[in-house]
């Protein structure tokens, strides 16, 4: 068979175009594919790798707030009572009541130990104090248990006025105080130690 050079051509021209098709479905197109994922994998890569930075200069800053955290942490348990079940607490309580009327010169005719009462992650321990005594040192007594370090409230006051026959002695003054300390309960304490 005699192939003319015009057929030549042609047929050269179309084995060189199936050749080329072939070679770029098959080799460059794949190629350049994988060079696109590659690209898309490395970009990602860098970008995970600038929030992984991005976290480690915040960590520092993270290291701190947990370190003033705890640091409050402390010193909000400093103001709790030091005792672990409400008696030892309630004892405490007593203990700072009977200091701080030692110091203002009153005498506690009585000190009773209340129930304790849930509340939140506390209990709420309290004592309530019997005593007679003028108004100044009632008022001066009241002043030591707000501002005490530890955290004290007064829920209750009840007062009644004894009045002197003599006319310029002062008034005395019959008062019962409820004072409350308060401590964690056993459960929070716990949950405060493995943290």
């Amino acid at each position: 068979m005699n192939i003319s050079n015009r057929e030549k051509i042609v047929l050269g021209a179309g084995i060189t175009a199936v050749l080329s098709i072939g070679l770029y479905t098959y080799i460059v197109k794949p190629v350049h594919a994988g060079r696109i994922r590659i690209k898309s994998e490395i970009e990602r890569k860098v970008e995970f790798i600038d929030r992984y930075n991005e976290v480690l200069k915040n960590k520092n800053i993270m290291d701190n707030r947990v370190k003033e955290m705890e640091k409050k942490g402390q010193q909000m348990v400093s103001y709790l009572l030091s005792g672990n079940t409400p008696p030892l607490a309630a004892a405490e309580l007593q203990n700072i009541l009977q200091g701080a009327g030692g110091e203002l010169g009153l005498t506690i005719e009585s000190a009773k130990v209340l129930d304790h009462k849930k509340v939140d992650i506390f209990y709420q321990i309290p004592v309530e104090i019997s005593m007679k005594t003028e108004m100044r040192k009632l008022r001066d007594f009241i002043y030591k248990i707000e501002n005490s370090p530890k955290f004290l409230t007064i829920p209750k006051v009840r007062m009644r006025v004894i009045r002197n026959n003599i006319q310029y002695e002062p008034e005395i003054i019959e008062a019962r105080i409820e004072t409350a300390g308060y401590i964690l309960r056993a459960e929070n304490v716990k949950e405060q130690k493995h943290d």
